[in-house]
């Protein structure tokens, strides 16, 4: 009898305490719960219950990770030998970063401000990259390891690359859907595909060795040592940009829905995650999760979900903090450029050499050819090109042309015109020879001129081009790129 009375108190509480804070549930999960069944509402009102008598300071709800089994989610399993690991790892890695650059006063700088810094989050300046979901495949060890490689690759080579956890699940032989470890070995000694190459399928198939791994790791190395202090944390976040790091998650890790998540379960780490900042003020560390945008909170920054705070030294965070360091791309040079005004551009002959000229000065001779100079004449013109570009001078390897600073847009009629996909090129060494290449397909050689193939590679990203046009083939006297 006394045990009814309790389990009914129970409920009732429960119930009330969902009404006082459904206010404050996001609607996205309102809805969910909404549609709860009798199991997932037990288990609901059972954590609440929790959160009452043991004062957590954060919200649970019905995620879409409850959906899932623990077993499904959590699959980062630590080696054995992990503290001799760190201690080979560690030592490979002060080798490496001592051949590497030394730091700029301003990193320096930098490095030394977290004393100060309140709260700190690589989201606001952009190196992070967006939330994932591993489904029901306790990859999570892979998505920890790409989360931390893609976030310190935009801030050593200021682009937005989406690496395949596919790849890394397949390839790396640092784990299956039934757990893993940090692969970023596989990263510096093989490379990894790009997501749209390698696209996740959420289980584990033979590896794909046909699709090329063009984005590389230079090094990495755990924080210290298995349990690294925040201080250190702080600092290696600082230097690095994001961590993949350990945790214990439990299910209300897995109902987490908003607020600081201090629910200590000082048990062996399951989980692989990625930390992106702290916030002094709420004693918390700022983390990316894989279980996708259905679960978690924004965390301060944005509308997507996917992250929680989490108390320092809250279920053994910070276990075995990893850092990684892409590979550097060539530095781009300053943009090469003629500017003119296509309403002034004519075709003229001068000493018998059809030229398109802009007042007194030529942009581009056609030598015989008066045919192609009309036509190149047409082009800019229909574009309204008002800017020649060239990547090396004084025999450029490259052309493009711009207007007002943009890609041209648009097809011209009759154009002679080449398509692929920015997202997808990259920049390979075939045959003693540096080419921009899409799939099997190469758009340009550089020869033995590699800073000049990847100063072409970043321009086509930065405008966007998707089509490279001709004017006269197979010797084009004129070679320009729109969208």
């Amino acid at each position: 009898m006394k045990k009814t009375i309790y389990l009914l108190a129970s409920f009732l509480l429960a119930q009330i305490v969902f009404a006082q804070q459904v206010q404050k549930i996001d609607k996205f999960y309102l809805q969910r719960e909404n549609k709860m069944s009798v199991v997932l509402k037990q288990k609901i009102q059972t954590l609440r219950s929790q959160k009452i008598s043991q004062k957590w300071s954060f919200n649970v709800g019905y995620t879409t990770a409850m959906d899932r089994s623990l077993t499904q989610l959590a699959g980062l399993k630590a080696p054995g030998n992990l503290g001799q690991s760190i201690q080979l790892q560690n030592a490979k890695s002060t080798k490496a970063i001592q051949l590497l650059p030394k730091q700029t006063p301003d990193a320096i700088k930098k490095l030394n401000s977290f004393f100060v810094l309140r709260r700190w989050d690589w989201r606001t300046r952009g190196k992070v990259s967006p939330v994932r979901n591993q489904r029901a495949c306790g990859s999570c060890w892979a998505f920890a390891t790409i989360g931390a490689f893609e976030g310190n690759d935009r801030l050593r080579n200021s682009r937005s690359i989406d690496a395949s956890e596919q790849c890394v699940l397949n390839c790396s032989g640092k784990g299956t859907c039934r757990g893993g470890w940090w692969a970023f070995d596989f990263l510096i000694n093989k490379g990894v595909a790009s997501e749209a190459r390698y696209p996740y399928t959420a289980n584990d198939k033979p590896c794909n060795n046909s699709i090329p791994k063009y984005y590389k790791a230079i090094a990495w190395g755990y924080v210290k040592g298995m349990n690294p202090n925040v201080t250190d944390i702080k600092r290696a976040l600082l230097r690095y940009g994001p961590l993949a790091v350990a945790v214990h998650v439990s299910p209300a890790f897995q109902a987490y829905t908003g607020g600081v998540f201090n629910h200590n379960v000082n048990k062996s780490v399951n989980h692989g995650v990625t930390l992106i900042g702290w916030d002094d003020t709420k004693r918390a560390w700022i983390i990316k999760n894989s279980w996708g945008s259905g679960w978690g909170s924004t965390a301060g920054y944005g509308r997507e979900k996917g992250y929680m705070y989490i108390s320092y030294n809250c279920s053994r965070i910070g276990y075995a903090a990893a850092w990684v360091l892409s590979k550097k791309m060539p530095t781009p040079r300053k943009e090469d450029c003629i500017p003119f005004n296509p309403a002034r551009i004519k075709v003229v002959n001068i000493k018998r050499r059809w030229k398109i000229v802009d007042g007194r000065s030529w942009l581009k001779d056609f030598g015989s050819n008066r045919a192609e100079a009309v036509k190149a004449l047409a082009i800019m013109k229909r574009y309204r090109l008002n800017k020649m570009c060239f990547v090396g001078r004084p025999n450029p390897s490259m052309e493009y042309y711009l207007v007002n600073g943009k890609s041209p847009v648009g097809a011209f009629p009759g154009e002679d015109a080449i398509r692929f996909n920015p997202r997808t090129i990259r920049v390979q060494f075939i045959k003693g020879d540096w080419k921009i290449v899409d799939g099997r397909s190469w758009l340009m050689s550089f020869g033995k001129k590699k800073n000049e193939a990847y100063e072409a590679y970043a321009k086509i990203k930065k405008y966007g081009f998707t089509h490279m046009c001709f004017v006269g083939r197979p010797n084009p006297s004129m070679t320009y790129f729109r969208k």
